[in-house]
């Protein structure tokens, strides 16, 4: 044994998981790879679980960076050595983001980057390397929360939906969190008390696609562009019943990116209008009414919207909304934005604790832990 080294120590690492109090960092980059949120949570075990959240900052992409990882939606565009060292680069990256503030905490939880989420094919993949950010920040690192469940034939997602359960919903039916980020999806329980959450089809994602080639701008902030344009029937109405069989699908369900797209735009005709801005209020409506059909077919109990994410700040989305019928609220700026980093903690927490969360979120076979473990060692 004279060529080893012992470095690890697994019951001081066992006696951190089982403390009553930690904090977590979780690191949170969603589909529109705008930037990486990061939330210091504190999780208390006492009589219930209690969360804080004890500061939270979101670092923007430079340019580059953000089309190296939109470029690796893009089958046409990418390759298996152009992912192989995104991989890497996108762990460094977050882990020189994290570095910049100097966060205490007892462990991370790492989303990574979804590049590619395939449900029916059991499959998903998310960039970042945990081992770099175990590495760098000399932290164990909780990650990879989808892939267990869709090997037990889950649909990985939306994950953020155990913390909307427990810390938002509670025992209101009549209520359900709607994230509105790259994709919006849903989350709220049955009139059997039974959770239940789903992607509802795009978020953010048409939008951003619309304002980015073609206005030359980088979000359609506050909805204003949209604000000027005119809602297209026909064009929305094509669009409906494109994505017809996904609003039939009943949930468990799951969608993103490589279903909203340009190619999306240019089949349904979104592309040949004359009037840019007529196509992108016409695509919030859509946004809108996906989550309205979705609701009125599986959720129709469902009244009350606590909106966040991104969208939460498009007046002209929550504007569509009230008008279909909800009564959209809006939580505090903080919850806005760092809801998924957030939830992300809760994961890390639930997996130091081997808490399983319910199998009816995501349809696997059963339940599982969710996540593995990056050790800095």
């Amino acid at each position: 044994m004279n060529h080893f080294v012992r470095l690890g120590n697994w019951q001081e690492l066992l006696q951190l998981f089982e403390k009553k109090q930690h904090i977590v960092l979780g690191l949170m980059s969603g589909t529109s790879a705008d930037g990486l949120d990061i939330a210091q949570v504190k999780f208390s075990w006492n009589r219930q679980l209690n969360f804080e959240l004890l500061s939270a900052v979101t670092l923007s992409y430079e340019p580059a960076f953000r089309e190296k990882i939109v470029r690796s939606y893009d089958r046409r565009s990418s390759s298996v050595n152009y992912v192989t060292t995104l991989n890497y680069e996108i762990a460094r990256k977050h882990a020189e983001m994290v570095k910049i503030y100097n966060f205490q905490c007892d462990f991370v939880a790492y989303h990574g980057q979804t590049v590619w989420h395939a449900p029916e094919q059991n499959a998903t993949l998310q960039l970042g390397e945990a081992d770099v950010l175990a590495v760098e920040l000399q932290k164990p690192v909780v990650h990879s929360f989808r892939t267990k469940d869709m090997a037990l034939s889950g649909e990985g997602a939306p994950i953020s939906a155990y913390f909307d359960l427990v810390f938002l919903i509670g025992s209101d039916p009549s209520t359900a969190v709607l994230n509105v980020g790259g994709i919006a999806n849903v989350t709220a329980i049955d009139e059997k008390g039974n959770p239940i959450a789903f992607d509802t089809g795009p978020g953010n994602c048409l939008i951003d696609t619309v304002v980015r080639n073609f206005l030359n701008r980088d979000l359609d902030e506050g909805g204003s562009l949209s604000r000027e344009g005119r809602i297209n029937l026909d064009l929305l109405n094509r669009m409906i019943e494109h994505k017809r069989g996904y609003i039939l699908r009943k949930p468990p369900k799951t969608t993103g990116r490589e279903a909203y797209n340009m190619e999306f735009l240019k089949e349904v005709g979104a592309t040949k209008m004359f009037q840019l801005k007529d196509t992108l209020r016409t695509i919030v409506m859509f946004t809108a009414r996906m989550v309205k059909e979705n609701l009125a077919l599986h959720l129709p109990h469902v009244k009350r919207l606590i909106v966040t994410g991104g969208g939460a700040y498009n007046q002209t989305l929550v504007e569509d909304l009230r008008q279909l019928g909800f009564d959209v609220k809006i939580p505090e700026k903080k919850l806005i934005d760092f809801r998924e980093a957030i939830a992300i903690a809760f994961l890390g927490e639930l997996f130091v604790k081997g808490l399983a969360p319910s199998k009816n979120v995501t349809g696997a076979r059963r339940s599982c832990v969710m996540g593995k473990l990056a050790l800095p060692w």
